[in-house]
């Protein structure tokens, strides 16, 4: 049983961790881009904020990641309750 449990968390610990690596990778080849343009991001931001116009998705998604997709700006997202 012990045996069991060992190999399945070294099989998920593999797998996170390939997919990490892959993921980093695959940013730095992007110039540290992840592929989530703010065109990329439209339909989401659409389904998730139907009420929103252009304009205002754009400048929340320019708040949220920066202006070219891949900066954090300097306040942090945490919820303040």
């Amino acid at each position: 049983m012990k045996k069991k449990l060992l190999a399945i968390a070294l099989a998920v610990f593999v797998a996170l961790g390939v997919g990490n690596v892959v993921f980093a990778h695959g940013a730095a080849d992007n110039g540290g881009e992840n592929g989530w343009s703010f065109e990329e991001m439209v339909p989401f931001m659409k389904d998730m904020h139907p009420n929103m116009n252009q304009q205002e998705m754009e400048q929340f998604y320019q708040d949220c990641h920066g202006s070219n997709g891949n900066e954090f700006p300097n306040r942090h997202m945490d919820n303040q309750f």
